[in-house]
């Protein structure tokens, strides 16, 4: 195939698979994988963001959405029409807000950080109340406002550690990882940088105050070098589970790899790679004593250790 042909279908791949190795995509497209490098810098002269992510799960990444033609729906531009029907749609003096509202809707469906319906919580699937969910929606527009406007902001915010607490920090953005709204802010309790879980978020306030970004700050970089999110440590799972959560863990989506297995009418094999070891512990305790955790042994041991300490103070 062409050159173009190959880069369209690069292209598509990427944005179906989410990420794939240069192995993968060579054997995919039928190039070497030099080539496929070769791909990866024609795609960047044309600013198409494709992230090669390092290390044993890694890959490339697409970031962004729609690049084909290089129409990507900017943050900001989306962001600036939930506001615009927002405004107008009590407006006496504007005649075409149905349309406006359908526009709106459309692009919503279009950009997936404007239309999230789930939550992925460190690969582990939970899913948002309503009223939690429209609460993000109307914070994440007073906030990606206040990014634009580089305008102070006034949250409640729920920490897992430390509760609900007020805080007054400087919005930078917002992104998204594991399909689940981070805010990059500076804080000015904790005096540096740091994220917040949109869905954590319960009060925002639009202060008067302005702020400048350093020069020096990229969020690009914050994200490679913010351990904690973001390069959380990855494992390999293998768990035996039975009846009544084979089932439903068979019906759901925790790893974009996982392999399910039917042992029998009543049991499965889960395998595959997740990262967030709180949230897995969490998720393989609340099954209780249809789980058996294969693999990783480490893993194994410290959910031992866990169960203990938990004796200890029951």
């Amino acid at each position: 195939m062409s050159k173009f042909s190959n880069l369209l279908r690069l292209l598509i791949l990427l944005k179906s698979k989410k990420r794939m190795k240069t192995k993968e995509l060579a054997e995919a497209l039928g190039v070497s994988e030099r080539m496929i490098r070769k791909y990866m810098t024609d795609l960047s002269e044309a600013n198409v963001n494709v992230e090669s992510v390092p290390g044993p799960t890694g890959g490339y990444e697409l970031v962004g959405y729609d690049y084909l033609l290089n129409l990507d729906i900017k943050p900001e531009e989306a962001i600036s029409l939930q506001m615009a029907t927002r405004y107008l749609k009590d407006s006496v003096h504007f005649d075409l807000k149905l349309q406006l509202v359908s526009l709106n809707d459309k692009i919503k469906i279009l950009n997936e950080r404007c239309n999230q319906v789930d939550d992925y919580s460190d690969n582990i699937i939970t899913k948002p109340k309503s009223s939690n969910l429209n609460k993000e929606i109307e914070f994440e527009l007073e906030i990606q406002a206040a990014c634009i406007s580089k305008k102070k902001l006034l949250i409640k915010y729920c920490s897992v550690s430390s509760g609900e607490t007020e805080r007054i920090i400087h919005p930078y953005g917002i992104i998204t990882r594991n399909n689940l709204k981070y805010l990059v802010a500076y804080c000015e309790n904790r005096e540096r940088e740091l994220t917040f879980k949109l869905m954590r978020i319960t009060q925002v306030v639009v202060l008067n105050d302005w702020f400048d970004v350093p020069s020096s700050f990229t969020i690009k970089e914050f994200m490679k070098n913010h351990l904690g999110l973001f390069h959380d440590e990855n494992y390999s799972l293998k768990l035996l589970i039975k009846s009544p959560f084979s089932k439903v863990v068979s019906e759901g989506l925790y790893a974009e790899n996982q392999r399910i297995k039917w042992v029998n009418n009543e049991t499965i094999i889960f395998e595959g790679d997740m990262s967030g070891k709180p949230d897995i512990i969490r998720w393989i305790l609340s099954m209780r004593t249809s789980v058996t955790v294969i693999e990783p042994v480490v893993l194994k041991d410290e959910i031992k250790e866990e169960l203990k300490q938990m004796l200890k103070k029951i």
